[in-house]
Formats: C-alpha cells, sequence, structure tokens
C-alpha cells in the first residue's frame, strides 16, 4: 500500500505540518499494521496540536514574564501593601491596614460593567515540577475597578502559596459575550525578596482582635487632652448615630507622638481616650459600649517626620465594632 506525501499547515500558528510514508508493497498483515502504525502516531499528535490551539484560542492568560515579574512594597499612613503588577490587566495587592485585618485585592485596568463568579486555585509554575494543586475557593468578581476582595482567612492561604513558590490563579468568564474564558496568574518570582519588608511593616501595626465596621479619628494639640471643636462634632456624630440605633460598641485607642519620656506618653494617650469616653457617655452612649486602648507613642499615624506627622499621631482612634 502507498501513502502520499501530505503537508498541511496548523491555523494561526504557522507550523508546517509533514508527514510523510514512502511507497512500499505491504505483503502481510503485520506489514500493513506497522505501515498503519506510522501513519497513526503523526495523525494523533497533529489532532493534539489542533485541539490545543483550540483550547488557547479560546482563553486569554494574563501574567507577568518570568524577567519581570515583582513584588514591589509600599507603605505609609498607617498601612502597609505588597504589589505585583499584571500587565495589560492590572494589579493584585495584599495590604494591612492599621487596625484592620490583612485582605488582597484585584484591581484591573478595565473595569467590568456587571458582576462574575470566579474560581481561585493554586498551581504549580512551569519550573515546579512536583506539587499538588489546590484550591483556594470561589469568589465575586465585583464591577467596578477593585474586581475582587479577598477576606483574611483566604488572603492568607494566597499568600502562604505565594511564599511556597506556587502560582495562584483565577478564572473566570469574561464580561463580554461570557464565551471566553480568563486566566489571571499571580507569579511567585522575587515574591519572598519583598515578603520580610512587608511582614515587619504589619508587624508595627495595630492589632485588634476584632474586626471595625467603621473608624473616626479625633485630634488634639501637642501635650493636651482638651478636645477641639472639630473633635466635639467628630464624637456628637457618632453618639447621635447610636442612640438611634444601639447596635455597635466603640473602642477607643488613644496615641501620643514621639516627643517626651514613653511613660509620660502612654499617661497622655490615657487620658485622651478617659476625655473622649467621658464626652461620649454624655451624650447618652451607655458605659458599657465603650471600650479604652492606649498605645502610647507605638503607633505614629504615618513614618513621616516632622509637625504635620506629629499632628497626626496625637489622636483618639474610634473603631465601631459589632
Amino acid at each position: 500500500m502507498c501513502f502520499p506525501r501530505v503537508a498541511w499547515v496548523v491555523p494561526a500558528t504557522g507550523i508546517d505540518l509533514v508527514l510523510k510514508n514512502p511507497c512500499a508493497d505491504v505483503e502481510t498483515q503485520g506489514m500493513k499494521s506497522q505501515s498503519y502504525s506510522r501513519l497513526l502516531v503523526p495523525c494523533l499528535w497533529f489532532s493534539a496540536l489542533l485541539f490545543s490551539h483550540a483550547l488557547s484560542a479560546s482563553a486569554q492568560q494574563f501574567q507577568a514574564s518570568w524577567e519581570k515579574s515583582s513584588w514591589k512594597f509600599e507603605s505609609g499612613a498607617g498601612q502597609c501593601a505588597l504589589i505585583h503588577t499584571i500587565p495589560h490587566f492590572g494589579r493584585a495587592c495584599f495590604r494591612q491596614v492599621s487596625g484592620h485585618r490583612l485582605q488582597f485585592f484585584l484591581d484591573v485596568d478595565q473595569p467590568p460593567v456587571r458582576d462574575h463568579k470566579a474560581r481561585f486555585h493554586s498551581e504549580a509554575p512551569a519550573w515546579k515540577h512536583v506539587a499538588d494543586n489546590r484550591e483556594l475557593g470561589s469568589f465575586e468578581l465585583k464591577k467596578g475597578k477593585t474586581l475582587l476582595r479577598v477576606p483574611r482567612d483566604q488572603a492568607i492561604q494566597i499568600y502562604h502559596e505565594l511564599e511556597k513558590g506556587m502560582q495562584p490563579v483565577i478564572e473566570f468568564s469574561d464580561w463580554g459575550d461570557g464565551q471566553e474564558q480568563i486566566r489571571v496568574a499571580l507569579l511567585p518570582v522575587r515574591f519572598r525578596e519583598a515578603s520580610p519588608k512587608f511582614l515587619a511593616c504589619t508587624a508595627s501595626l495595630v492589632h485588634l482582635d476584632f474586626e471595625p465596621i467603621g473608624e473616626k479619628a479625633v485630634y488634639f494639640s501637642s501635650n493636651s487632652d482638651r478636645l477641639s471643636r472639630a473633635a466635639r462634632r467628630t464624637l456628637e456624630q457618632i453618639a447621635r448615630d447610636y442612640r438611634k440605633r444601639k447596635d455597635f460598641r466603640m473602642v477607643l485607642g488613644g496615641h501620643a507622638d514621639a516627643r517626651g519620656e514613653p511613660g509620660y506618653n502612654m499617661d497622655l494617650s490615657r487620658r485622651r481616650t478617659a476625655m473622649a469616653a467621658r464626652f461620649l457617655r454624655s451624650r447618652g452612649v451607655d458605659r458599657k459600649a465603650i471600650e479604652s486602648r492606649n498605645f502610647g507613642e507605638s503607633q505614629p499615624q504615618s513614618g513621616a517626620s516632622g509637625a504635620k506627622a506629629r499632628a497626626r499621631s496625637r489622636r483618639v482612634t474610634i473603631w465601631l465594632a459589632n
């Protein structure tokens, strides 16, 4: 039996595929099977190539290249961030604000116009051959600039996967006709280089044993615990909201700037929370709904120095909690 020389061009790949089979007289069934096998192997390879191309054509993948992948540490104004840029898509960010828990955010360059559902999982990158994939959960994608907000527990899981050298991937349908699958991968390359600075920064933040549902702050003059008019207006509004609802409590955090002795500054922060608590009680807030915690000079509002930074540190933070 004789098979002619056959050639194809794989669509959209530019790959020339040539199947060669020399002409030969097939005398026996064994020789015939061998001839069929020689043709079958390249045909199967060709089919797999077309199938692979069809899959890639129906999915878009966004990720940084290995050479340009980076995680950038940023800090300021009582918060710490670890940011990963995803070319042509947006950026991923771990962020923790003083008094709040760690969160993971996914921001996009082109905001969607409707909500979506997404699946998050972790897989081994191309250079990590032996590793188990892990499901990280399903999440709601919200229309707007910030596509995804992941709470603390799942954010910690994503963080740990990156520390292990794994590649977290989020998958969802496109926000056009929903026919295309979107894959967004977070590369672990250079994650461990930035992680120590981020962890050191978060260790310096105020850590609470509850998740605030709201936050306000009032500020004080240097070496003073007197409430200014602006501070009174802020506390009056909080008390008014409490009288209407009475379904939340207040945790007051007292602070001082770094000038003076630490012991004196701790006492000053205590006097400031006492003054704020006294005002709230005078406006109808139940004593049991108020809790005070004092930090002295240990939690400056900003890492910057100067008069403005010190003024922002002389404060009482009012965290609202269930």
